[in-house]
């Protein structure tokens, strides 16, 4: 290779090699997608560490803290096989706990995924939780902070929809302490039939109306009768009378 050659090649590969060095870093705490699609899978390193891909589906998917993308979602989509924890509804997540950080005061979050689904960590201590049939339910209420980011943080349900991931089996109405949305997932969950506000205790269902009750006696009375045919039997018929009386049943 002649030196004119040579020169050329150690420049493309001194531009190469300061390409790489000042390439986008992004900063993630704990378990996340490798890049945000499900083929890709999850990385599982705990501590804070590097990437060059950036966090997909960012602004619903992750919380950050000083540039630190922290995955809050589940991870189900993305071939997650470690331990799975089951919740209902809207609820708080806390940052600190989800990486392991002692804190004096917790760093809460909201989870927006409607219905059942899955997360990779347990509810945290110091709030509510109702457990029924192995999922489990906020009880407690919804801060203001909450209610609105609701109407963008609500696209993560959008955003999961295609994924097809699997959610838990639930199949019974969630527990009165719950006052998150009522959302039905597939055809696990029965729905009632009123609507159910977030915060608000349901209405209550509507006096019973005025009804006739009717009361039947029934008296049997034998009549003999003959056919033409002269066969002897006996005709039997039967006679209702009604008596009819207002009140409540």
């Amino acid at each position: 290779m002649s030196r004119l050659n040579l020169a050329g090649l150690s420049a493309v590969l001194l531009l190469t090699a300061a390409g790489v060095a000042e390439a986008k870093q992004w900063k993630y705490a704990g378990l996340h997608p490798r890049t945000g699609q499900p083929a890709d899978g999850l990385c599982h390193i705990e501590m804070t560490h590097v990437h060059t891909a950036s966090p997909l589906h960012a602004d619903v998917l992750y919380r950050t803290r000083d540039n630190v993308y922290v995955f809050i979602g589940d991870p189900t989509p993305f071939g997650y096989e470690g331990p799975r924890h089951a919740y209902y509804g809207h609820h708080p997540v806390v940052i600190n706990v989800i990486i392991h950080v002692d804190a004096d005061e917790d760093d809460v979050e909201y989870c927006y995924q409607d219905g059942p689904h899955y997360h990779a960590y347990e509810p945290p201590p110091r709030h509510e939780f109702v457990e029924k049939e192995d999922v489990s339910y906020y009880a407690g209420e919804y801060p203001e902070e909450y209610k609105l980011a609701s109407p963008k943080l609500l696209r993560v349900n959008a955003v999961y929809r295609p994924w097809s991931a699997p959610r838990p089996v639930v199949r019974v109405a969630p527990p009165p302490e719950y006052h998150g949305p009522i959302i039905q997932v597939g055809l696990n969950l029965p729905v009632p039939s009123i609507e159910v506000r977030v915060g608000t205790p349901p209405p209550p269902p509507p006096p019973p109306p005025e009804r006739e009750v009717v009361i039947i006696r029934e008296e049997r009375v034998v009549h003999e009768h003959h056919h033409d045919d002269h066969c002897g039997h006996d005709d039997y018929r039967k006679h209702k009378k009604h008596k009819k009386h207002k009140g409540r049943h």
